[in-house]
C-alpha cells in the first residue's frame, strides 16, 4: 500500500510539474488573429479568437500583448504612419483584445477581460509601447490638447 501511495505521489507531482508545458496555445490550432485597418486616421484592431479552448486570462493577456508587440513592429519597420502634418508624424496605433468563438454559437463570439473592468490593450505607434486601454484614452486626451494648441 505504501508504494502504491509513494508512485501515485511520484506521478501526481511529475503531472503537476509538466502541465505548463500542455497549456502553450497555438496559433492557427487554439486562436487565429484578425487584423483590421478601417480607414489611415483610426486606430487599427486586432482581435485573437480563440476556438477550441477557452484559455486562462493570463494567458490570454499574454498572447495578445505578444500579437500587439508583432504587428506594431511590422507596421513601423515598414514605415507606415498615419500622415505627416507640419512636418509631423502621426503613428497608427492598434486596439487589441481577446475573444472566445463558441462552437455552438459563432456569430456571437465572448469578450474575454484581463482585469476588472479591462477589455483591450493598446500598441502606441508613437513610443512603441503597449498600454491599458484607460491609459490610452489618457495619451489621446493629453495629444489633443498639444495639438489644439
Amino acid at each position: 500500500m505504501k508504494k502504491y501511495f509513494i508512485v501515485f505521489l511520484f506521478l501526481a507531482s511529475f503531472m503537476f510539474l509538466i502541465k505548463p508545458c500542455f497549456a502553450n496555445l497555438i496559433e492557427n490550432t487554439d486562436y487565429f488573429v484578425d487584423f483590421q485597418e478601417q480607414t489611415t486616421n483610426m486606430a487599427a484592431i486586432l482581435h485573437i479568437n480563440f476556438i477550441s479552448v477557452f484559455p486562462d486570462v493570463d494567458q490570454a493577456e499574454e498572447i495578445v500583448k505578444q500579437q500587439l508587440k508583432k504587428y506594431g513592429n511590422l507596421i513601423t519597420q515598414n514605415g507606415h504612419f498615419i500622415s505627416t502634418i507640419k512636418a509631423e508624424k502621426r503613428y497608427k496605433n492598434i486596439i487589441g483584445s481577446a475573444w472566445y468563438v463558441n462552437e455552438l454559437d459563432p456569430a456571437n463570439p465572448i469578450k474575454i477581460k484581463f482585469q476588472k473592468d479591462l477589455g483591450a490593450y493598446v500598441w502606441i505607434g508613437k513610443t512603441k509601447t503597449i498600454v491599458t486601454f484607460p491609459k490610452y484614452m489618457i495619451f489621446l486626451k493629453k495629444n489633443l490638447k498639444t495639438h489644439a494648441k
